[in-house]
């Protein structure tokens, strides 16, 4: 069933219906050079820097998240989002929303 929600956020993230996309994610490698070859090519994702700053606030908040089992990437992933205004995250794991985040397809039907 979220195979099926996930494919149709895709679709619309495609045809624009979801604004800019951003993508911080680490998977195996494999799969890992054939995403960056998608989103390398890709008109839709946008890549976002971690810079020194960024690195600071995420080191700080990971830290607070002591009692959470929340990812560094996560954790990450929040940071920038907040950085750039980001409301809404493409996921399914309860990470994002326990950072304040709305998941989709999750908590937003499409």
């Amino acid at each position: 069933m979220n195979h099926e929600k996930a494919d149709a956020v895709f679709d619309g993230m495609a045809a624009g219906g979801y604004g800019p996309v951003f993508n911080v994610d680490q998977i195996g490698h494999t799969a890992a050079v054939d995403a960056l070859s998608t989103v390398r090519q890709s008109q839709t994702f946008n890549i976002l820097p971690v810079g020194k700053e960024t690195f600071e606030t995420v080191c700080e908040e990971f830290e607070r998240y002591d009692d959470q089992p929340i990812s560094f990437i996560d954790q990450t992933s929040a940071v920038l989002a907040r950085e750039h205004e980001i409301k809404h995250m493409f996921a399914i794991d309860s990470d994002f929303r326990t950072l304040g985040f709305e998941r989709v397809p999750v908590d937003r039907e499409i």
